[in-house]
């Protein structure tokens, strides 16, 4: 005979696990469904910070040249520094200005026969012109010419083809050249350059060393003025593009030394003064302010480069309270008479600073026999084929505007009728020839 209060136990037992049952039954999809809409923002979290930030981008070279050839018996030098810096890591060279001495011609065969040289170089060459081939033409030792002629010339015949001077034909570059004309309010300024490579923005300027091409004379001073305008927008411009692209860095190329001054007890002195005790009006006072609102704007290290006469590298940009901004580098090349030297920049997006500098020496025999033997390299000891009768940057015939330059009158043009078509696309870069590859050295 059973027991009653075992049974009336066992029947609450059996009432309160089927309770349970389904309890479990009723509760589980809710929970599942929001753990499910938990787990979703989590995945979404998970997936922006996945894709966010810039993709890891690979390390690579670019040589330097400027302020050279000076005078006829540095041309096979040059041309040898070329030949060898082909047979380096470099992916491409930039001269940043003046292709002649002062003392020489501005006229139009020595400079075709220097844009020549340069477009014989086996890497891509980009070059931005310098106060020696055009802003101080119109001395008597140059010529007399009329310093916008000359740059005119140029624009026609160093900045209008980049199978010429630039990235070079089709299938040899892995980037494209953007040229501040393709914008209608400049379409004149065919020398202003930006390419964006590997994660770093690249910008060519046309900042003469002539205090910037300022004239003291009365009047006016349109070309410097309009100039102006058209480097801050360009700089500007330069900045958003950075942005959108997600750059780690910025090179920027120019001729001139904008001549950085120590902080000044004021603070401001650095950026805003007129230096009127040595010469009066500043030319690159603008520029300087420019560099700053860069600086401030885009976080990533920012590399100046001007055209010198030795390696050499600073930190000289100063903030309005008078500290150095320590995303600032200012960088000079070799210049005359070291003609059989260059810098060699690495870009190491992994190392602790993103550009290194060191020197490239060509072997002593290379510059007369024209041999290409391997360059040596050091640390830094301091912390053309020209294109004929195209049409003007205002699209009018050089020759026309210029009756007595001495080109050819019936040459055709091969300029666009649409300043703003855009870039010519750039396929694939070549593999580069290392059997000449020099060994890095950090400093």
């Amino acid at each position: 005979m059973s027991n009653p209060r075992r049974s009336r136990v066992s029947c609450r037992t059996g009432l309160l696990a089927a309770c349970l049952v389904a309890l479990a039954l009723a509760t589980g999809p809710t929970l599942t469904a929001a753990a499910q809409g938990n787990a979703r923002p989590a995945a979404k979290t998970a997936a922006k910070t996945a894709t966010k930030g810039p993709p890891q981008t690979l390390p690579f070279e670019f040589a330097v040249l400027g302020n050279t050839p000076f005078g006829n018996t540095e041309v096979p030098v040059v041309r040898s520094v070329l030949a060898t810096i082909g047979d380096s890591q470099a992916t491409f060279v930039v001269h940043a200005g003046n292709l002649k001495d002062a003392t020489e011609s501005c006229r139009d065969e020595l400079i075709t026969q220097r844009l020549s040289l340069f477009s014989s170089s086996p890497k891509p060459l980009i070059y931005v012109p310098g106060a020696n081939d055009w802003a101080d033409c119109q001395r008597g030792t140059d010529g007399g010419y009329n310093p916008v002629e000359r740059l005119d010339f140029l624009r026609e015949h160093a900045f209008d083809d980049e199978a010429v001077l630039g990235p070079g034909p089709a299938g040899y570059a892995q980037f494209d050249l953007t040229r501040q004309s393709e914008m209608a309010r400049f379409r004149q300024y065919h020398e202003n350059v930006r390419w964006f490579y590997r994660g770093v923005v690249f910008v060519g300027l046309n900042l003469p060393g002539n205090n910037n091409n300022y004239r003291s004379a009365g009047g006016r001073n349109g070309e410097f003025e309009d100039r102006v305008i058209a480097t801050r927008v360009w700089l500007q411009h330069a900045a958003v593009y950075a942005q959108q692209k997600d750059a780690i860095g910025m090179v920027i190329i120019a001729q001139a030394d904008p001549e950085f001054e120590p902080a000044r007890s004021g603070g401001l002195g650095s950026l805003f003064s007129d230096r009127s005790a040595r010469r009066g009006v500043d030319g690159y006072k603008d520029f300087r302010t420019q560099l700053l609102r860069l600086a401030t704007r885009f976080k990533g290290p920012i590399l100046l480069i001007d055209s010198g006469k030795t390696m050499r590298h600073t930190q000289p940009l100063r903030d309005v309270h008078g500290a150095t901004v320590k995303s600032f580098t200012q960088l000079s090349s070799f210049g005359s008479p070291a003609a059989n030297r260059w810098v060699r920049v690495s870009v190491d997006p992994r190392a602790s600073q993103l550009f290194r500098f060191e020197s490239g020496l060509l072997p002593a025999t290379a510059g007369r026999s024209g041999s290409t033997a391997a360059a040596s390299t050091t640390p830094n000891p301091e912390s053309g084929r020209a294109s004929t009768g195209a049409a003007s940057a205002s699209g009018t015939p050089y020759s026309t505007l210029y009756p007595a330059s001495g080109l050819a009158s019936g040459t055709s043009s091969s300029v666009s009728s649409d300043p703003n078509q855009g870039v010519m696309p750039i396929g694939p870069a070549l593999a580069p020839n290392t059997t000449a590859h020099s060994t890095a050295h950090s400093h």
